[in-house]
């Protein structure tokens, strides 16, 4: 009887030893698989706040950029509005100085040597256009051509000058202070420094 009970409390004793490895290998197990819950559920978290972060840097990189970009323009407007103001005052002042030389005494002798030099292209049967002001001195024009040619009023040219036009050759001497001061413009812009980038 002492020998079924020692095999009894034995069994007894070995089944419990089984059971409390079992048992212990089951919350080792159920542990790891927390763990690795918890390992999944922070990974998913920071892949989710990861994302978020970028798209909401993304997004506040492009209204930084729009806002950028806009306040690029804006500058760059007002800059181009000051540059063409400035420019336009400057060249109102070469207008206005030009104006004053047509009233000058020098201009009828400049105006005839510049007839003088044209002359030398040998265009005959041309017409010369000038200014309302200039046709007092036609006579002077003519004779300072030396060849057949008209004279008439142009709108075009309101400064001083004159342009000379052989329909005949196609060929246009372009001499009007008009054209002159518009030419300087091109120039101007290139060289003084005032290009908006």
């Amino acid at each position: 009887m002492q020998n079924i009970e020692q095999v009894f409390l034995y069994m007894k004793d070995e089944i419990t030893s089984v059971a409390s490895k079992e048992r212990q290998a089951i919350l080792e197990e159920v542990k790891k698989l927390e763990e690795q819950a918890d390992q999944q559920m922070k990974e998913e978290a920071k892949r989710d706040a990861d994302l978020q972060m970028s798209q909401e840097l993304a997004e506040i990189s492009s209204t930084a950029s729009a806002e950028i970009s806009e306040s690029h323009s804006e500058r760059t407007k007002k800059l181009i509005e000051k540059r063409d103001e400035y420019v336009n005052n400057v060249f109102t002042q070469a207008k206005d100085k030009l104006v004053e030389f047509t009233k000058s005494a020098d201009y009828s002798d400049f105006l005839i040597e510049k007839v003088k030099k044209a002359a030398t292209y040998g265009l005959e049967n041309s017409v010369m256009y000038v200014r309302e002001a200039d046709l007092a001195l036609k006579d002077k024009l003519v004779a300072a051509y030396g060849k057949d040619i008209t004279v008439q009023t142009s709108e075009d040219i309101t400064i001083g000058g004159f342009i000379i036009e052989n329909k005949a050759d196609k060929l246009v001497i372009n001499e009007s202070l008009d054209s002159a001061l518009e030419g300087q413009k091109d120039w101007f812009y290139k060289n003084s420094g005032l290009i908006i980038k």
